[in-house]
């Protein structure tokens, strides 16, 4: 659907041109001949799981899957004004600066695209993948939005582009985890905390409104099967390595982020189905 592909084309447009501040630039070649300017994941066509064989088919209209996911869109409007739904707006954006800062609590060290250039660049090649096959399975199914089909705000501007484009899976949760998935393998002493900020980042798009929990789910599922073939393409390890040697060496001398900030950060990304704190 072009209203989706427009999504996904500023997504990785962003990405690539943030990851080759100070990585030289990469012009990389595909079979299927992508725009100019778009990066490029690691996997062809051929090579790309079909996240339809993975995840389980799209609720529908009158499915228990269904009315959970209205249900939650329902009681999470509640959220609206909260610092919770201030969280949603900022992981609303696909900039790579703005994701190195989302994970820098997690992993501990304050990431920019500057710092960690070979890191920015495999996230975001490694990112477009999940992309990819988010994006056929939502063409597949066409699952529309919650916000049509429920009354409640949703925390960023409503489009058409928006409204036309499909719920299930998110490509925001595909993102989020395949990112989280790459960090967590970079920095695995640092993994719980980096998958509990790309679950929270994903379930970003329920609080928002934008996504169904069920799509959340999807596109992590999504991630995971797309990592598991990022195994096997070469490319993909050697740039690994590089990004393991640049994320060490940044953990050992740049600088940490603010501590009070972090701890702000890990209250709010607790899950949203975690018991309330005491008092």
């Amino acid at each position: 659907m072009k209203a989706e592909a427009a999504v996904f084309a500023a997504m990785t447009l962003a990405l690539t041109v943030a990851a080759c501040v100070g990585g030289g630039t990469q012009t990389p070649v595909a079979a299927d001949k992508p725009p100019p300017g778009r990066v490029v994941g690691y996997l062809s066509p051929e090579t790309t799981p079909d996240a339809t064989s993975i995840i389980p088919p799209a609720p529908k209209e009158g499915d228990p899957r269904n009315a959970a996911d209205w249900d939650i869109f329902r009681q999470t409007r509640a959220l609206e004004g909260s610092e919770r739904w201030a969280l949603a707006q900022n992981d609303n954006s696909y900039a790579a600066a703005d994701i190195l800062k989302d994970y820098s609590c997690a992993v501990g060290v304050l990431m920019t695209p500057e710092t960690v250039p070979a890191l920015s660049r495999v996230l975001s090649r490694a990112a477009t993948d999940s992309a990819n096959a988010a994006s056929r399975a939502k063409n597949v199914y066409q699952r529309t939005r919650p916000f049509l089909h429920n009354p409640g705000d949703i925390c960023i501007e409503r489009s058409d582009a928006l409204a036309k484009s499909y719920d299930y899976p998110s490509g925001h949760a595909s993102l989020s985890w395949m990112q989280g998935l790459v960090l967590a393998e970079l920095a695995p002493d640092r993994s719980g905390a980096i998958l509990a900020r790309a679950r929270a980042y994903g379930e970003s798009r329920v609080v928002c409104g934008v996504h169904n929990w069920s799509a959340v789910e999807g596109g992590r599922t999504n991630a995971a099967g797309v990592f598991a073939a990022l195994q096997g393409a070469t490319e993909f390890r050697a740039d690994m390595e590089r990004a393991k040697k640049e994320l060490d060496k940044a953990r050992a001398t740049s600088a940490r982020p603010d501590a009070a900030s972090c701890a702000a950060e890990a209250r709010l990304t607790r899950s949203l189905f975690s018991e309330p704190e005491a008092e």
